[in-house]
Parts: C-alpha cells; sequence; structure tokens
C-alpha cells in the first residue's frame, strides 16, 4: 500500500511537471517561432487529415468519453487513481501548449498589415471613423439585396457556408497568414453536438485544439453562421488572438463569390464599426442605423434578441471562465479582446491585395450569384 501510494505521488508530480513544462515552453520565443514555422503546419496537416474527414466533431465525442471514464475511476477507486488523474490532466495541458496554446505567442496580425497614418486630430479622426461606418453600412445594405438565401437543412446550409467560406480563405494573400499552412487541406466547421449548452453559455462556436476542429452553435441566427464558421476556421490556421480571428473572418467572407457568406461578411464588418460608432458618436450612429435597408436591421436584431434571450448565470460564468482563461494566455484585455477589431479593421482597409479598401470605396459590388 506504501509503494502504490509513493506510485500515485510521482505520477501526479510528473503531470504537473508536464503541465508547468508546457507553460514553460510558451514563454521561450525561438520554441514559439520553431513551433509556427514547422510544428504547427505539419500538426494541422495531420490533424485536419484525420478530423477534416469525419462528418461529426470527433472532438466532442472523444472529451465526452474522457470524462465519463475519468468520473467512474474516480467513484469506484478514488484515492487509488489521483496521481493517474494528475497525470493525466498534465499531459492534456502539455498537449494544449503543443498542439494550440504557443500560437498566442504568434506575432501578431497588426505586424503584416498596413501601417495607418500617423499623426492623431480627434476631430478628423472621428469624422473618417463616421465615414467608414456609413460606407460598411451602405455596403451591407447592397448585399442584402442579393441572391441571398439560408435555406435549407443545418447540413446543406453548413456546407454551402464552408464552401463559401473555403473560397474566400483563398481570395486574400498568404503573407498576412499566422503560420505557413496555406498548402493545408483544411476540414469544415461542424456544428457542435451541445449547441443547446453553447447558447446558454453564450457561446457561438468553439476550437477544439486536440483533433483541429472548428465548431458553432447551430441554434444561433443563420446570419452569424459565415462569420462564426470562418473566425472558427481562423482559429484551425494559427490565428489565437479573438480579435485577429474576428477580422480575418470578416476579410475571408467579404473575399467569398459565395452571396450569403459575403454577406455575413459584411453584417460583422458593420458590426465591428457600430461598437466603436455607440461611443465616440452615438448621434451618427442612430441616422446610420435609420437608412439601413429593412433586411440588415431585421437581422442584426434578430441576432442580439437571441442572446439577450438566452443571458443568464450560465452565461455569466462562462464569460469569467473564458476572461481567465484568455488573460492566462497573454491576452491582457480577455474577454474584451473579442471586441478589440477596430484598428485591425482600419489597417486591413489600407493593406493592398486585401478587399475591403476597394469595398468600401465602391469599386467593388457584391457577388450576384
Amino acid at each position: 500500500m506504501a509503494q502504490a501510494g509513493r506510485d500515485q505521488v510521482r505520477l501526479g508530480l510528473a503531470g504537473i511537471g508536464f503541465g508547468a513544462l508546457g507553460r514553460l515552453l510558451a514563454e521561450v520565443p525561438a520554441v514559439v517561432e520553431w513551433h509556427r514555422t514547422s510544428f504547427f503546419p505539419w500538426l494541422a496537416s495531420l490533424l485536419q487529415g484525420a478530423s477534416g474527414q469525419a462528418g461529426t466533431t470527433i472532438g466532442e465525442v472523444g472529451a465526452m468519453l474522457v470524462i465519463l471514464v475519468a468520473l467512474a475511476a474516480l467513484v469506484t477507486r478514488r484515492s487509488r487513481v489521483m496521481g493517474g488523474f494528475a497525470f493525466a490532466l498534465g499531459w492534456i495541458v502539455f498537449c494544449f501548449y503543443a498542439s494550440w496554446g504557443f500560437a498566442y505567442g504568434y506575432p501578431s496580425l497588426s505586424g503584416r498589415l498596413a501601417s495607418l497614418p500617423g499623426g492623431h486630430d480627434e476631430g478628423r479622426d472621428r469624422a473618417r471613423f463616421v465615414d467608414l461606418a456609413e460606407r460598411s453600412a451602405r455596403l451591407a445594405s447592397r448585399a442584402s439585396a442579393g441572391a441571398v438565401s439560408f435555406a435549407g437543412t443545418d447540413p446543406e446550409f453548413l456546407a454551402r457556408v464552408n464552401a463559401g467560406t473555403s473560397a474566400g480563405f483563398n481570395g486574400w494573400p498568404a503573407s498576412i497568414e499566422a503560420s505557413p499552412v496555406r498548402n493545408v487541406g483544411f476540414g469544415p466547421a461542424k456544428v457542435s453536438r451541445v449547441s443547446f449548452a453553447l447558447s446558454r453559455l453564450q457561446i457561438s462556436g468553439y476550437y477544439f485544439p486536440w483533433t483541429g476542429e472548428a465548431q458553432i452553435d447551430a441554434e444561433m441566427p443563420r446570419t452569424l453562421w459565415p462569420r462564426v464558421s470562418a473566425h472558427e476556421k481562423a482559429h484551425q490556421r494559427g490565428f489565437a488572438r479573438e480579435n485577429e480571428a474576428t477580422v480575418i473572418g470578416v476579410i475571408t467572407c467579404l473575399s467569398s463569390p459565395d452571396p450569403t457568406v459575403f454577406y455575413g461578411g459584411t453584417l460583422g464588418l458593420f458590426v465591428g464599426f457600430d461598437r466603436e460608432l455607440a461611443r465616440v458618436d452615438p448621434e451618427a450612429r442612430r441616422k446610420i442605423w435609420a437608412a439601413l435597408a429593412g433586411r440588415v436591421t431585421d437581422d442584426l436584431r434578430a441576432e442580439a434578441a437571441f442572446w439577450k434571450v438566452h443571458e443568464g448565470v450560465a452565461g455569466a460564468v462562462s464569460e469569467k471562465v473564458n476572461d481567465t482563461y484568455l488573460k492566462a494566455q497573454g491576452v491582457k484585455s480577455g474577454v474584451l479582446s473579442y471586441g478589440e477589431t477596430t484598428r485591425l479593421i482600419l489597417q486591413a482597409i489600407e493593406t493592398p491585395g486585401l478587399v475591403l479598401g476597394r469595398l468600401l470605396q465602391g469599386g467593388e459590388g457584391a457577388p450576384t450569384k
């Protein structure tokens, strides 16, 4: 019995060591750069080759089985498996960093986009921002009049979204990729098996790093599906920071030839401006909303109403947990990073090779078929 107890202690300490090693390595720049340039592309190819071909979310199934086995072991064997349990947790943490956690240390997307003009004039900057918000509103209104369709079963509609976002990912330069993964065949976004829980947790989608799967909440309005799918698929490509995944998702949707995916991108672009506009110029925001096409206002209000209905304790706890997780990965602003997209959008507008500037200048229209 004494020997068994010592073995459990050694296992537990080994688990703690594995977890700590993963966290420490994430702070070593040379390791992070090797991960970005060599290990992550190899791992992405491996995971996508396995999970990308599956028609369902294998990560969620695997996670449920692991949880059930762990609970059964704890109930039946209790202290005799505590060391093994700690070892398994430590190994899971290490694998998290090896598969995904290092990506939080990758160079920022901002450094690969055009710099913003120097100098700061509050009045000029506000006028520029209001102008861009108005242009994004007109773009969304034009896109809403196109061949937009949210019809079909969930699998049918998601298949169209995946085809549209895949084309969109190929529509922007490889030079802004977080990692050299342009030649990897990425799997589709999938409907989560626990969508009912995601809605109540105020989670529109998530990336499962151990299998490389992008998953979305099937209960949310379909107008959200394109930009949430593109956001989670941006995570697949190594964009770990939430604001970067959001902007890449919008760029991807706006680069898509599919009118529905494109329309979803215009909604995301407008929402990115609208959040900031509510702070800097509420009166201009009121006028812009009054000029929006009816379909756009209806869709945006339906999205807001969906999340409002699902507010509650579960959502508040989920937000707190996510905030703690993001800060632990070095994202100082935590969940606020989801909304920190404005500067990246402004940089993307100025970046040659990206479609945002041309669209907002009216040089290109929405896809027609």
